[in-house]
Order: C-alpha cells, then structure tokens, then sequence
C-alpha cells in the first residue's frame, strides 16, 4: 500500500520525535548515574538502584521509546490537525495537559514496573508509599520537571518544522544554503481572486481570518502534491516542486491545483456561513532554473532568485485577462506524460511577449475534462 506523501511527512515527525525522546532518555539515564561527592570534592560514576548500567540504559531508553511514539502520534495525528486554527495560548495549553497527564501516567508506570513494584506490594500502607515513590520523592518531581521541558522543547521543534518546509530544514542543518547554488524547480504562483472587493466587504479583521482559512484547507492538498510552501505575500502563496520524477510522472503541480479546488468546495458551505463567500483564486505554474541560498543578516531567510519566479508572476497576471483560473507555460506543458494529457483540457492562449520581457512565452489554459 503506497502512503500518501502527508501520512509518509507525519510518520517522519513521529519518528523523529521518538528518536529526540529515546537520546534524551539516554542522556538523562548518564546524568543520573555522575554524583558529586562534596566530601572528596569527586564525580563518582554510580548506577541508581543496584542495577547494571545497561539494564539502568535500557530501563530509561523503553519509557521515552514507547512516550515519544504514542505522544508524538498525538501530538502529530490529532492535536495538531484538529487545534490548527485555534489562538495559540489555546494551543499550548491543551498540549501542556496532554503532556503534563502523559508523562505523570509514564513517570508512575515505568518506576513503579522495574524498581518499586516489590516494595510497594509489601510495605504497610501500599497506597501512602506509592504516591511518596512514584509522585513525591524528589526524583520523580525532578524526571517530571525534566520530561516537561523535554515535551515543551519538542512542541516548539514542532512548531519550528512547521514554519519551514521539510527539505528545507534538513539542508539548513546540513549547510547547503550557506552558498548559493543553482537547482531546478516548478513554481506555482496562487492569488486569491477579487481580494480587494472582498477585503473592503469584510474588513481588515474578518479578511485576514478568511485568508487563514484559505491557506489552512490548502496545506493537506499541497503535502498530498509532494508541494512545499515557499512564501506567503499577502492573498499569494507561492508553491515549489523539486523536478523529480515522482513529481512528473503523477503531474504533481497540476493535480495540486485541483486537489486544493476540491478541498475548498467541500468547505463552501463553511465559507459561505463564515464569511458569505466561497473564495475563488487563479494560479499560474511555471518550470525553470534557480538560484537558491541564504539571504539577510540579522533575520536569515531562505531565498530563492531567478527569472522563473518574475515570469511566472507575470502568467499569473494573463488568467485574469483570458479568463482561466489555472496557466502554464510550454516548459511546464513539456513535462506532462503523454498518458496524463488526456485528463486536461489545454487551451493554447497564443504566444505572448510578457511585461517586462523580451522573449516569449506560450501560455497553455488548463482545465480538468468532464467525466
């Protein structure tokens, strides 16, 4: 069974997170066995509970193993998806009691499974001495405190991958930003329609509100497209696609285009309720070369920079003038497998000097065929 690419995205978060977790389990099971000795002024390496230091590791890897995977499912699966569109104090507070309960439920059941279990089963009052082991003693309050940080750090990391694109993200860690580089990329240019009248009839408050609802409905169809975010400027989201050949052979840029139409249809009678309107928006895709790298000094931000994005800005400009709600150019209509042409309807809009240029460009309508 083939994953879509937004599942595949989220288990990778998952796994990540879990990894994140097991490394600081391990960490937290080698800090625990350093104790200083004021007497001799010396770190001495001890394990805790008379235990052998690789059941001691393994003992603190099982616990954040087995949180990190099903918080991070929660976390990733539900409280994401469902809080995206709530303020984020609102946000953080429901994750804070998500893992606040979490890891009070781990830091009981774990202690209590591999070193207390005994204890408790034979002591005078089983309940008073459980609840001084596993929720009193300074060392569970310690590895609740500590787990806390860890799970706000890993709500943080969350947020942060959030903000930038996957790839983006990993070459930034990798350095591959640090110099400019040339790289080849599809660019998709989406510009809500009429935003201007409608910025006027719903006011600047109630706008903005619409345009985070346009852009959220969007996200699941362009991580199903294999499409990552670039930028937003105002009413436009600028998409890219690497030129792969995933991203050819199923026409990614094109089926996204649809895939976030139907998406928006499904939620009419939502936008229609909310704000009296179903958005309508335009989009022009395009394919060439680019150069890409970080750019700025005190706020860096990932750059991209070429005449690809300024000649796709400029066929986004002719749908409203030949009436098309989605334009390629012949570059990109090159690109489409013989066996997918079928399934659009290709309007050839004539060749076309752009503003600003002085070579041309032919323009292609595109449209899904009746069924």
């Amino acid at each position: 069974m083939r994953l879509r690419p937004k599942i595949r995205v989220q288990l990778f978060l998952v796994l990540g997170i879990t990894l994140f977790w097991i490394a600081s389990g391990a960490f937290m099971a080698f800090y625990k066995c350093v104790n200083y000795i004021p007497s001799t002024n010396e770190f001495v390496f001890m394990v805790p509970n008379q235990l052998s230091f690789f059941r001691f590791l393994l003992i603190n890897i099982i616990g954040p193993a087995v949180g990190g995977f099903i918080g991070g499912s929660i976390l990733v699966f539900y409280l994401s998806e469902n809080l995206r569109r709530k303020s984020y104090w609102y946000y953080m507070l429901i994750n804070f009691l998500f893992f606040i309960g979490f890891i009070l439920l781990l830091n009981t059941l774990v202690p209590y499974i591999f070193y207390y279990r005994e204890e408790i089963a034979n002591a005078e009052e089983p309940l008073k001495r459980a609840l001084d082991l596993l929720i009193f003693s300074p060392y569970a309050v310690r590895n609740v405190v500590t787990w806390l940080i860890i799970a706000w750090i890993t709500i943080q990391g969350l947020n942060i991958y959030e903000k930038y694109t996957p790839s983006t993200l990993i070459s930034m860690f990798l350095g591959r930003f640090h110099r400019p580089n040339e790289v080849d990329r599809i660019f998709m240019f989406l510009d809500l329609s009429n935003s201007t009248t409608i910025a006027e009839r719903l006011g600047h408050i109630k706008f903005f509100n619409l345009l985070k609802d346009f852009f959220s409905d969007m996200t699941d169809p362009i991580l199903n497209s294999q499409g990552e975010i670039y930028q937003y400027v105002g009413d436009e989201i600028v998409i890219y696609w690497p030129v792969k050949r995933s991203v050819i052979k199923h026409m990614q840029p094109i089926a996204c285009f649809f895939r976030i139409e139907k998406s928006i249809q499904e939620r009419s009678e939502y936008y229609i309720n909310e704000y009296g309107l179903v958005p309508l928006f335009k989009a022009a895709i395009h394919k060439g070369h680019v150069v890409v790298g970080e750019m700025g000094a005190i706020k860096r931000e990932i750059v991209f920079s070429g005449d690809i994005l300024n000649t796709t800005s400029r066929l986004m400009e002719q749908c409203s003038i030949f009436k098309q709600k989605l334009i390629i150019s012949n570059e990109m209509l090159e690109l489409i497998p013989e066996e997918k042409k079928s399934k659009y309807s290709l309007l050839h809009l004539g060749e076309l000097a752009l503003r600003g240029k002085l070579s041309k460009c032919h323009l292609y309508g595109v449209d899904l065929k009746d069924e």
